[in-house]
């Protein structure tokens, strides 16, 4: 068959249009996949002592020597109590787990801690509740604890990009 300019057959139509065949695979993932891929595979978590006050530690998630995220937490080893001060992951990354990674990080970490949170955001609240961390503001200052410790729960620490 000869194509003219008026006339294309229908096969050499099809072969016109499709640039690659249909079972390769996009050459990269792309979304909230992608995103959620990359949470679990490539960001790293690290324990450090937090700025907030000298009791509070934090786990600072990594994504290539760039801070992605951060966590605060009090934890009183003689009430085996912790407590969830902020939670806070970059707009980029949001919907991809990492918090309730990290959270999850911190069960394994300390297994015999209960765990509490004084979150207040939207987004913050709604990782509590699906990870079931009880929001007891009543409760939250411990004996063992500093009053200064207790009371700076929900505070942010840095601005994130």
């Amino acid at each position: 068959m000869v194509a003219t300019r008026n006339f294309v057959p229908g096969a050499l139509r099809q072969n016109l249009h499709r640039r690659r065949p249909r079972h390769i695979r996009p050459r990269r993932r792309r979304g909230k996949l992608h995103r959620r891929v990359l949470a679990y595979r490539d960001v790293e978590i690290f324990h450090s002592p937090a700025a907030t006050s000298e009791w509070a530690q934090s786990l600072l998630l990594v994504y290539i020597r760039r801070v992605v995220g951060e966590v605060t937490y009090e934890v009183c080893e003689i009430c085996a109590n912790g407590v969830i001060t902020q939670v806070h992951v970059a707009t980029p990354l949001q919907d991809s787990g990492l918090g309730t990674r990290a959270v999850a990080h911190l069960r394994a970490c300390y297994p015999d801690v209960t765990w509490r949170s004084c979150l207040t955001q939207r987004m913050t609240r709604d990782l509590a509740h699906r990870m079931r961390l009880p929001n007891d503001r009543s409760g939250l200052s411990c004996p063992h604890l500093p009053r200064a410790a207790s009371e700076s729960h929900g505070t942010p620490g840095r601005a994130w990009r």
